[in-house]
């Protein structure tokens, strides 16, 4: 039966405008790809690629998050105006399968273009007779994978929560703008306010997952430090190199866990009706 209920939203997140924008913006980036990589290849050759892919995941970075958290954003909330949600609880179906099944379709419909993208862009490096750096690609894979979970699971969480489509959906943005904008702002002006030691004011942005994105792919792609920032050079630094990809990489994932699991008790316990 869950698996059904299952089915049945994923045909709604397909047939939902958010999927087609982010079907679109794969082929996009794909496109863009091929259009300056091929300007650049025969000057910069095996770095006109991993610098371009660089880019374009940089770019993925602020539309990824932001995708993701208007898809969850309104799951709960959308359910319950439309009724959706207490025709699923009219039927034999737990509580933990309705999340579920309003959850991972969601998830799915996130990652499969983030996975497509990537993918292309492999393929067209191949087909531009440029080498594909296996490591370079799964990294990049991942830091985008990681990047639609955890703000993913945020946004099914900020939709639990929510008593109204329009409640949540202003809460999504205000996550976004603080975690893709405003937390550099504010840090420093806490560290120069309070003058707070330069190693806690790294830390408390490294708590920040979209912070760790953009820490993975540059020390993907320069490891020598060049354009980490001052992040990411004290990170290094502190850490070491592999140390510091390893913690960029896998923090938003255990922060996906720990929201997601959030999501799923309050979705459990609370009067979702």
């Amino acid at each position: 039966m869950s698996g059904a209920l299952l089915r049945l939203e994923a045909h709604g997140v397909v047939r939902a405008r958010w999927f087609a924008a982010s079907v679109t913006l794969s082929a996009l980036l794909v496109a863009f790809f091929l259009v300056v990589a091929a300007r650049e290849s025969a000057v910069l050759g095996f770095t006109g690629f991993g610098k371009v892919m660089a880019g374009v995941v940089q770019v993925s970075l602020l539309l990824v998050p932001l995708l993701a958290l208007a898809s969850t954003a309104q799951a709960v909330t959308a359910a319950r105006q439309a009724g959706v949600l207490e025709w699923y609880m009219a039927q034999p179906f737990s509580r933990d399968a309705c999340f579920r099944a309003l959850f991972l379709p969601r998830l799915c419909a996130l990652i499969l273009p983030i996975v497509g993208s990537i993918v292309g862009l492999a393929a067209a490096a191949a087909a531009l007779g440029q080498p594909v750096p296996v490591r370079l690609v799964a990294v990049f894979l991942t830091v985008l994978v990681g990047q639609a979970l955890v703000f993913g699971a945020i946004g099914m969480l900020l939709s639990t929560v929510a008593r109204a489509p329009e409640q949540a959906l202003l809460a999504a943005i205000g996550v976004w703008m603080a975690t893709a904008i405003l937390v550099d702002f504010v840090l420093l002006g806490v560290m120069l306010r309070w003058n707070l030691p330069p190693m806690a004011v790294f830390l408390l942005a490294g708590l920040n997952p979209l912070q760790d994105g953009r820490i993975a792919v540059l020390a993907a792609v320069d490891p020598q430090m060049g354009a980490l920032g001052p992040v990411g050079t004290w990170a290094v630094s502190t850490l070491g190199a592999g140390h510091t990809l390893a913690a960029a990489v896998s923090w938003p994932f255990l922060l996906a866990v720990a929201f997601s699991a959030l999501a799923r008790r309050e979705f459990l316990r609370r009067d979702v009706l």
